[in-house]
């Protein structure tokens, strides 16, 4: 490793007693690559337990990098629950997957990212979210949705009665959509099915809970959600014995 000139870092590290910072990377990795002159990291630090009494700031993180020479882009977050949480990335963001972002996240471009993982067990995300989601990763080909806690607003109804349709979120190169099993609200199913909330021309494979996608295209009839339904081509469920599938089934999804 000593002799180590490029390296591109993507780390997940729990159960600490404080956030990986400019200071412990440096002193603690970098100064054992004495001829490093690329490096690019995404890592997050999560659960946590820091003293009340010494919370770091998204700033006071950001700042230990950009003393040891490093442009990042930083955000803190604390639940009384599940501890600190800190994400911290080089910029230019040159690597191709993101996992565990959270509700706290601010917007960015990242250009080069096909794979992103939202996960959040405190929080809902919101259709401004991932309105913010679909700007930052415009090539986004692959998204995993983790969140058991239910949208604050049922934007599929309200834009039901009001017949208005503005604000619709397009997720253009989307391929594959994924809602990690028994951990995922049925309001996410419903954000991302329905073309009132979003639209996705080239999706082709989805990952969900049978009971969901039945309550959401109301027993594959619901005419709102077959635009997003139209290019599927491999549909997965957690649990396959036992389902019955009906003649509205195969005619909702032909290629399926």
């Amino acid at each position: 490793m000593s002799n180590l000139e490029k390296l591109t870092l993507s780390l997940r590290v729990r159960g600490r007693n404080s956030f990986i910072d400019g200071i412990y990377l440096h002193n603690y990795v970098l100064t054992q690559m004495p001829h490093l002159h690329t490096f690019i990291f995404n890592i997050v630090t999560d659960f946590v337990r820091i003293n009340q009494q010494l919370k770091p700031s998204s700033d006071d993180i950001r700042r230990t990098f950009i003393e040891k020479g490093y442009h990042v882009d930083c955000s803190v977050e604390y639940n009384d629950a599940k501890g600190g949480r800190c994400h911290v990335y080089s910029l230019p963001f040159n690597i191709e997957r993101i996992r565990y972002i959270t509700h706290s996240f601010s917007g960015g471009m990242f250009m080069n990212v096909r794979v992103l993982h939202m996960c959040d067990l405190t929080h809902p995300f919101e259709h401004d979210l991932f309105a913010r989601i679909s700007h930052s990763f415009p090539l986004l080909s692959n998204l995993t949705i983790t969140n058991i806690m239910p949208q604050n607003e049922n934007r599929s109804q309200q834009l039901v009665e009001s017949e208005e349709a503005s604000s619709i979120i397009e997720y253009s190169h989307l391929v594959e959509l994924s809602f990690s099993y028994a951990s995922t609200h049925i309001d996410y199913v419903e954000q991302f099915l329905c073309s009132l909330n979003t639209r996705l021309p080239c999706l082709s494979k989805l990952h969900v809970e049978y009971e969901h996608l039945v309550t959401v295209t109301k027993n594959f009839t619901r005419n709102t959600t077959r635009m997003n339904c139209a290019k599927l081509k491999h549909i997965n469920f957690r649990r396959k014995l036992g389902i019955i599938r009906s003649k509205d089934f195969y005619l909702y999804f032909e290629e399926s």
